[in-house]
């Protein structure tokens, strides 16, 4: 017997023994003759990763997957995480460059079946072999340029549905190339800060012209695509100029076409009568062609309620659109239902209970994108859970609702999660008890998944002064720490606001470790404004508050020295200084100095009092004088500055 006929023997009687044993404990097995198999499922390329995936959680101790794992290459900032994401995605840039530069050199096959995306980019030129079945599976992958050099080459030599295509690949993308999908960091992290415009192009003008003219199927859809084309770019105008054009020819126009149009009625329109009578009018042509509205109807005319002032009518418009496209079997998407928030939650709108009816009927929900808007609900829920409804427990159920299945993909961009996790912080520290929060929500947010903004870093310092001393004075120096990791030094208000919690609120025992660490935080404040200045790198301008909450750390610490030097540099700069001085500062440094002797930097601190007007100057001199021991110079210095009567003592 060999060896693996032993192994199937031993296989076997383990088998046999396994359902004796069951027999034996009254386990009965049931043959059957039929084999049924089961329906096959159809199953992407990453199913099997997906599932593996859901079987961990995510640590929150770790960073992002796509920056490196190594404690010197973990960004903190928001401005690092910037910079080492698109680095990489420089890398990446790079490498395409030289893949398209010496394509030559990339001819071996890496996979099996050939993936395009791993083959050098076709170059098309007069050499070219190019065809017309080419030419659409270019047009297929929204290359513009590529499309335009294959179409010129082939002489505009090609089918009518061809055309129709291209016109199409034009107008949705204006005739500029598309950010590529490779590019995944760039497309994350890219925000559009003003309004796109239609841009003129000769060629999309020549096919339409040509395509305009051909039979009433063709004809429609070039105007239907130059319309959707001017919409989505503000060209309003042209927009109905062509819907005129359309209706003159008896076009039976798509109910895309009228999309665009809807859309466009809050700039064509000022007035709320207006905007509402041609929103009908719309809806009524498209009753008389027999168009279909879909979820794009849908929300458009919502776009179009949201645009009318008077808050009357855009809620009785909104109300009647959701009953209406109801009747007709069509369900909003999470688009329709960022629009309803934007009409019920205005400025002048009275408290109400929408958003939650909106989180209890989608609970649970997956899904999926319908529109482009779809992207913008969960920012503004969540915006409108913090700032008008202020709902901790709303938020919560907004977040859990993200976080299920792939919701989280609705998430956006870098800008919309930053808008989104701004307001679910802020609205959880103003409604739990601080410990409470950075256990529950702040240690599994910050930093990795989200870096604190200045407002909400602000927001959590009024937290901790509103808490118990010792729970704050525990925490403090873990936000201090994140202040200056996150870059926010430069905020005189933020670090105001933290230097004084640790010198009232917080104020650690005389012997307590703490005062090292208030020290150093002191000293990192004035190291980084102090370079910014030398450097000129950026102007920051010193406020005396803060000054003096460095001075009081510093002395508290026993840095005698550093405190000293504090004194000097706010007495001889006293004309680009801030403001003055609290009085609690004052009194708790001149204390200090006149108990322990601290001569000379006492010296310094009257003196700039005097200089700024401070009501108890005299009365300082007075202590002075009848408590320490001055040099000629220093007593000539103090008398300068009040009338010596007032000091018998020294004169």
């Amino acid at each position: 017997m060999n060896l693996s006929t032993r192994n199937l023997s031993t296989r076997g009687l383990f088998l046999i023994s396994r359902l004796q044993l069951l027999n034996i404990n009254g386990v009965s097995s049931v043959s059957s003759s039929e084999i049924h198999i089961p329906m096959r499922k159809e199953r992407g390329p990453t199913d099997i990763l997906r599932a593996l995936e859901k079987t961990i959680k995510r640590d929150p101790t770790a960073p992002q997957y796509k920056y490196h794992d190594d404690p010197y290459l973990i960004p903190i900032s928001s401005r690092q995480k910037r910079a080492y994401a698109l680095a990489q995605e420089a890398g990446r840039k790079a490498a395409m460059w030289i893949r398209e530069q010496h394509s030559n050199l990339f001819q071996h096959k890496v996979a099996d079946p050939v993936i395009d995306s791993f083959l050098p980019k076709a170059v098309y030129n007069d050499e070219a072999k190019v065809s017309e079945e080419i030419l659409k599976n270019v047009i297929k992958d929204g290359h513009i340029s590529d499309a335009l050099t294959i179409y010129k080459l082939l002489q505009e030599n090609t089918s009518i549905e061809t055309k129709c295509e291209l016109l199409q690949l034009l107008c949705f993308y204006n005739n500029e190339e598309p950010l590529s999908e490779e590019l995944i960091n760039e497309r994350w992290l890219k925000t559009v800060y003003q309004r796109p415009t239609w841009r003129n192009c000769p060629d999309t003008d020549k096919l339409f012209m040509y395509l305009k003219n051909q039979d009433i199927l063709i004809a429609t859809e070039a105007y239907n695509a130059m319309m959707c084309g001017y919409a989505k770019f503000y060209n309003e105008q042209k927009v109905w100029q062509l819907f005129e054009e359309a209706k003159k020819k008896n076009l039976p126009l798509s109910v895309k076409a009228y999309n665009a149009l809807i859309l466009t009625v809050p700039l064509v329109r000022d007035t709320t009568e207006e905007r509402y009578n041609l929103l009908i009018e719309l809806f009524q042509k498209m009753k008389n062609y027999k168009v279909q509205p879909d979820i794009g109807t849908f929300n458009s005319a919502l776009k179009t309620a949201v645009s009318i002032r008077n808050r009357t009518v855009s809620e009785n418009l909104c109300r009647s659109l959701f009953a209406e496209f109801k009747h007709l079997g069509i369900e909003p998407s999470l688009a329709s239902y960022n629009y309803a928030l934007q009409i019920f939650y205005r400025k002048d709108s009275p408290r109400n209970s929408l958003l939650n009816e909106i989180i209890t009927k989608l609970e649970n929900t997956s899904f999926i994108i319908r529109d482009k808007f779809d992207l913008y609900f969960f920012m503004n829920a969540m915006e409108i859970a913090s700032t008008i409804l202020e709902d901790a427990v709303l938020g919560d159920r907004i977040h859990k609702l993200l976080m299920h299945a792939d919701n989280y993909n609705f998430i956006g961009d870098n800008f919309k999660q930053s808008i989104y996790y701004r307001h679910y912080l802020i609205l959880q520290v103003r409604n739990q008890a601080l410990d409470e929060f950075v256990k529950n929500y702040y240690d599994l947010i910050v930093p990795h998944i989200y870096t604190a903004e200045p407002s909400v870093m602000d927001a959590i310092l009024n937290a901790v002064e509103a808490n118990d001393v010792e729970v704050s004075k525990t925490l403090l120096p873990k936000f201090w720490t994140h202040i200056v990791q996150f870059d926010h030094l430069e905020k005189r208000s933020l670090i105001a606001k933290a230097l004084n919690l640790m010198r009232t609120h917080c104020k650690p025992d005389k012997n307590s470790p703490i005062n090292k660490i208030y020290a150093d935080a002191g000293w990192t404040v004035w190291d980084y404004v102090m370079n910014r200045q030398i450097q000129r790198i950026q102007e920051v301008t010193w406020t005396a508050t803060i000054l003096c909450d460095i001075a009081i750390l510093y002395y508290r610490a026993d840095e005698i020295e550093k405190c000293a030097s504090i004194i000097e540099y706010l007495f001889d700069k006293r004309q680009q200084i801030i403001g003055v001085p609290e009085k609690s500062q004052v009194e708790e440094l001149f204390k200090s100095f006149i108990t322990d002797c601290h001569i000379e930097p006492i010296v310094d601190l009257v003196h700039y009092c005097s200089e700024v007007g401070y009501e108890d100057t005299t009365s300082m001199i007075v202590q002075v004088f009848n408590n320490l021991s001055l040099n000629e110079w220093q007593t000539n210095r103090l008398k300068g500055l009040v009338n010596p009567e007032t000091i018998p003592n020294a004169v």
